[in-house]
C-alpha cells in the first residue's frame, strides 16, 4: 500500500464516502426507473433479481424475506404483486404440500432485458479502461462493501443472509 501523509488519507476516505453514498443513491434511482417503466417498484425488481441469481431457480417466500430482510408480510405483498403482472408463478411443492415455491416467469422479463442489458454494456465499456490487477482491487473492494452491507442488513433484521 503506498504511503500517504496524514493529511491526504482522511480526505481520500472521505471522498471514498461521498462516491459511494452517491453511487448508492444514483443506483437505487436507475433501477426504480426502469422497475416504474414495467409497472414495478425497486424492491419487487430486486427481489426478482434474487430469485434469477438462485442456483435452483426457485425459493421460498421464506428464503426471500430472508435475504431480502423484509417482512414474511412485506414479501407476500410483493409476490401478489408479481404475481398479478405475471413475472413470477407460485408452485405447491409435490412433496409438501405445505410449502410453495416461487419461479420467474422469464417470458415477462422480456420487455426489461433491452433495458439492463444497455446498463450493462455502458458498465462494462467504462471497466475497459482498467487493468485486470485494477478490476482484481475492485472486485475485492466490492466483495468486501457486499459482506459489510449484509452484517449491517443483518442487525437490523436478525437474519443471517
Amino acid at each position: 500500500m503506498a504511503n500517504m501523509n496524514k493529511k491526504e488519507r482522511p480526505e481520500l476516505l472521505r471522498r471514498m464516502w461521498d462516491l459511494g453514498r452517491e453511487m448508492s443513491t444514483q443506483t437505487v434511482f436507475l433501477h426504480q426507473a426502469i422497475a416504474q417503466s414495467a409497472g414495478l417498484n425497486a424492491t419487487d425488481t430486486k427481489c426478482v433479481d434474487l430469485i434469477l441469481r438462485n442456483e435452483s431457480g426457485r425459493v421460498t417466500a421464506g428464503w426471500l424475506s430472508q435475504q431480502s430482510g423484509l417482512t414474511t408480510g412485506a414479501i407476500t405483498h410483493i409476490l401478489d404483486r408479481l404475481e398479478k403482472r405475471r413475472y413470477i408463478r407460485r408452485i405447491r411443492d409435490t412433496e409438501d404440500r405445505r410449502r410453495v415455491f416461487i419461479v420467474v416467469n422469464h417470458a415477462s422479463l422480456k420487455p426489461l432485458e433491452p433495458k439492463f442489458e444497455a446498463i450493462g454494456k455502458a458498465y462494462m465499456a467504462m471497466l475497459e479502461q482498467f487493468s485486470d490487477a485494477e478490476l482484481q482491487l475492485i472486485c475485492n473492494y466490492l466483495e468486501k462493501t457486499s459482506e459489510v452491507s449484509k452484517q449491517e442488513l443483518s442487525k437490523y433484521t436478525g437474519s443471517k443472509s
